[in-house]
């Protein structure tokens, strides 16, 4: 049994290595777990420029075996374009301009196997790939703007000039049999990307909604307690002073009026306390009635006057719902975040500090 799952571990990491060997390659680079907009476009026109190599490189050199050096060389040259944009791209991640790199020497080789024929008059069969990758690329406006001028291009080419058609003596219907073909995929086409791009950006808005809930308090629209870890944790400020507030007697305001006016309470409060913030200070509702705020770039006796600013600020305020008028105070607990203090410790620091502004009495600031 034991040697059946230590098999089993191996294959398995084979498999993870192989997987992430191939990811790697594809993502020219990126190890992003996440797959976001640009690492999925890095991604796919990577795809693309990997494909065109695979076809352009063997048929350019079956065009020059079969004597036909213009075509083979025309191929070759796609061929080593699209290398030298996987090396770009594997270097720069500029999606964009790799972007323009895979599309307009497609429409060039399209052009080129339609007018030409390609290998044995076979090159007007590739142009149904155009549709696709140009609209991925360049979006709905900018893709359909391109492909009408691929498609007049495509029109010139097959009716106007002297082209392959003629020479392989096929039948006069299939000119128009090929547009009106190219003419339904690019319509197929653009029902996709529209549809693709429609529920991309629900899928943005939706991503967005849900960051928002999970960071952001949905009663002040303050920070919550995991968005104030978040952003202390990745600042990159190595000292705060921190500011622990509790609303005094909070639970007389919620039965004795209700919780409607106790959520009133809150919002008014959370503005009061982020109409008092410098710059760079930080608010959150850290729970219940508990208020957690960060500041930086000032002095741990200028924390303390914020602190004490923002008390005297709600003492001094009338809270007014409907019929109800009523004051409340806050007890502070001050403390500092730096090299010598973690966050957690510091947190743990200012709730004892505010212990002590509640056994003292309510409605006045400690710190160490």
């Amino acid at each position: 049994m034991t040697n059946q799952l230590d098999k089993l571990k191996a294959e398995n990491t084979l498999k993870n290595k192989a997987k992430s060997s191939w990811l790697t390659f594809f993502y020219v680079g990126t190890t992003d777990d996440v797959f976001s907009e640009d690492v999925r476009r890095v991604f796919i026109i990577n795809l693309f420029a990997s494909v065109g190599v695979l076809f352009t490189l063997p048929l350019g050199l079956v065009a020059l075996y079969e004597r036909k050096p213009i075509l083979g060389c025309f191929l070759l040259l796609i061929a080593f374009l699209y290398t030298v944009n996987h090396i770009y791209l594997r270097r720069t991640h500029n999606h964009a301009f790799s972007g323009n790199f895979v599309i307009y020497p497609l429409y060039i080789l399209m052009i080129y196997l339609v007018y030409t024929g390609g290998v044995k008059g076979t090159g007007h069969v590739w142009i149904y790939c155009v549709p696709a990758v140009s609209l991925f690329l360049h979006g709905m406006k900018r893709g359909l703007i391109e492909l009408s001028f691929f498609t007049l291009a495509l029109i010139i080419t097959m009716f106007f000039t002297n082209n392959h058609f003629d020479e392989f003596g096929y039948d006069p219907s299939l000119k128009s049999r090929i547009l009106f073909s190219f003419i339904v995929v690019v319509f197929l086409s653009g029902i996709y990307e529209y549809s693709m791009s429609r529920f991309n950006q629900e899928l943005k808005e939706t991503s967005a909604k849900l960051k928002l809930v999970a960071y952001r308090d949905p009663v002040t629209e303050l920070l919550n307690r995991r968005g104030m870890l978040q952003r202390l944790e990745t600042s990159s400020y190595s000292s705060f002073h921190l500011l622990l507030a509790d609303v005094d007697f909070f639970k007389r305001i919620n039965d004795e009026y209700g919780h409607d006016v106790g959520d009133y309470t809150l919002v008014e409060l959370a503005n009061l306390i982020q109409a008092s913030l410098p710059e760079k200070g930080l608010a959150s509702r850290w729970g219940g009635e508990e208020f957690l705020i960060a500041v930086c770039d000032c002095s741990e006796s200028e924390a303390y006057a914020l602190a004490e600013g923002i008390r005297q600020r709600v003492q001094q305020h009338e809270f007014v719902y409907l019929d109800h008028r009523f004051h409340m105070t806050l007890s502070f607990g001050v403390a500092t975040m730096n090299e010598s203090t973690p966050l957690r410790e510091a947190i743990t620091l200012a709730d004892n500090h505010l212990y002590n502004a509640k056994r003292a009495g309510r409605n006045q600031t400690r710190r160490g």
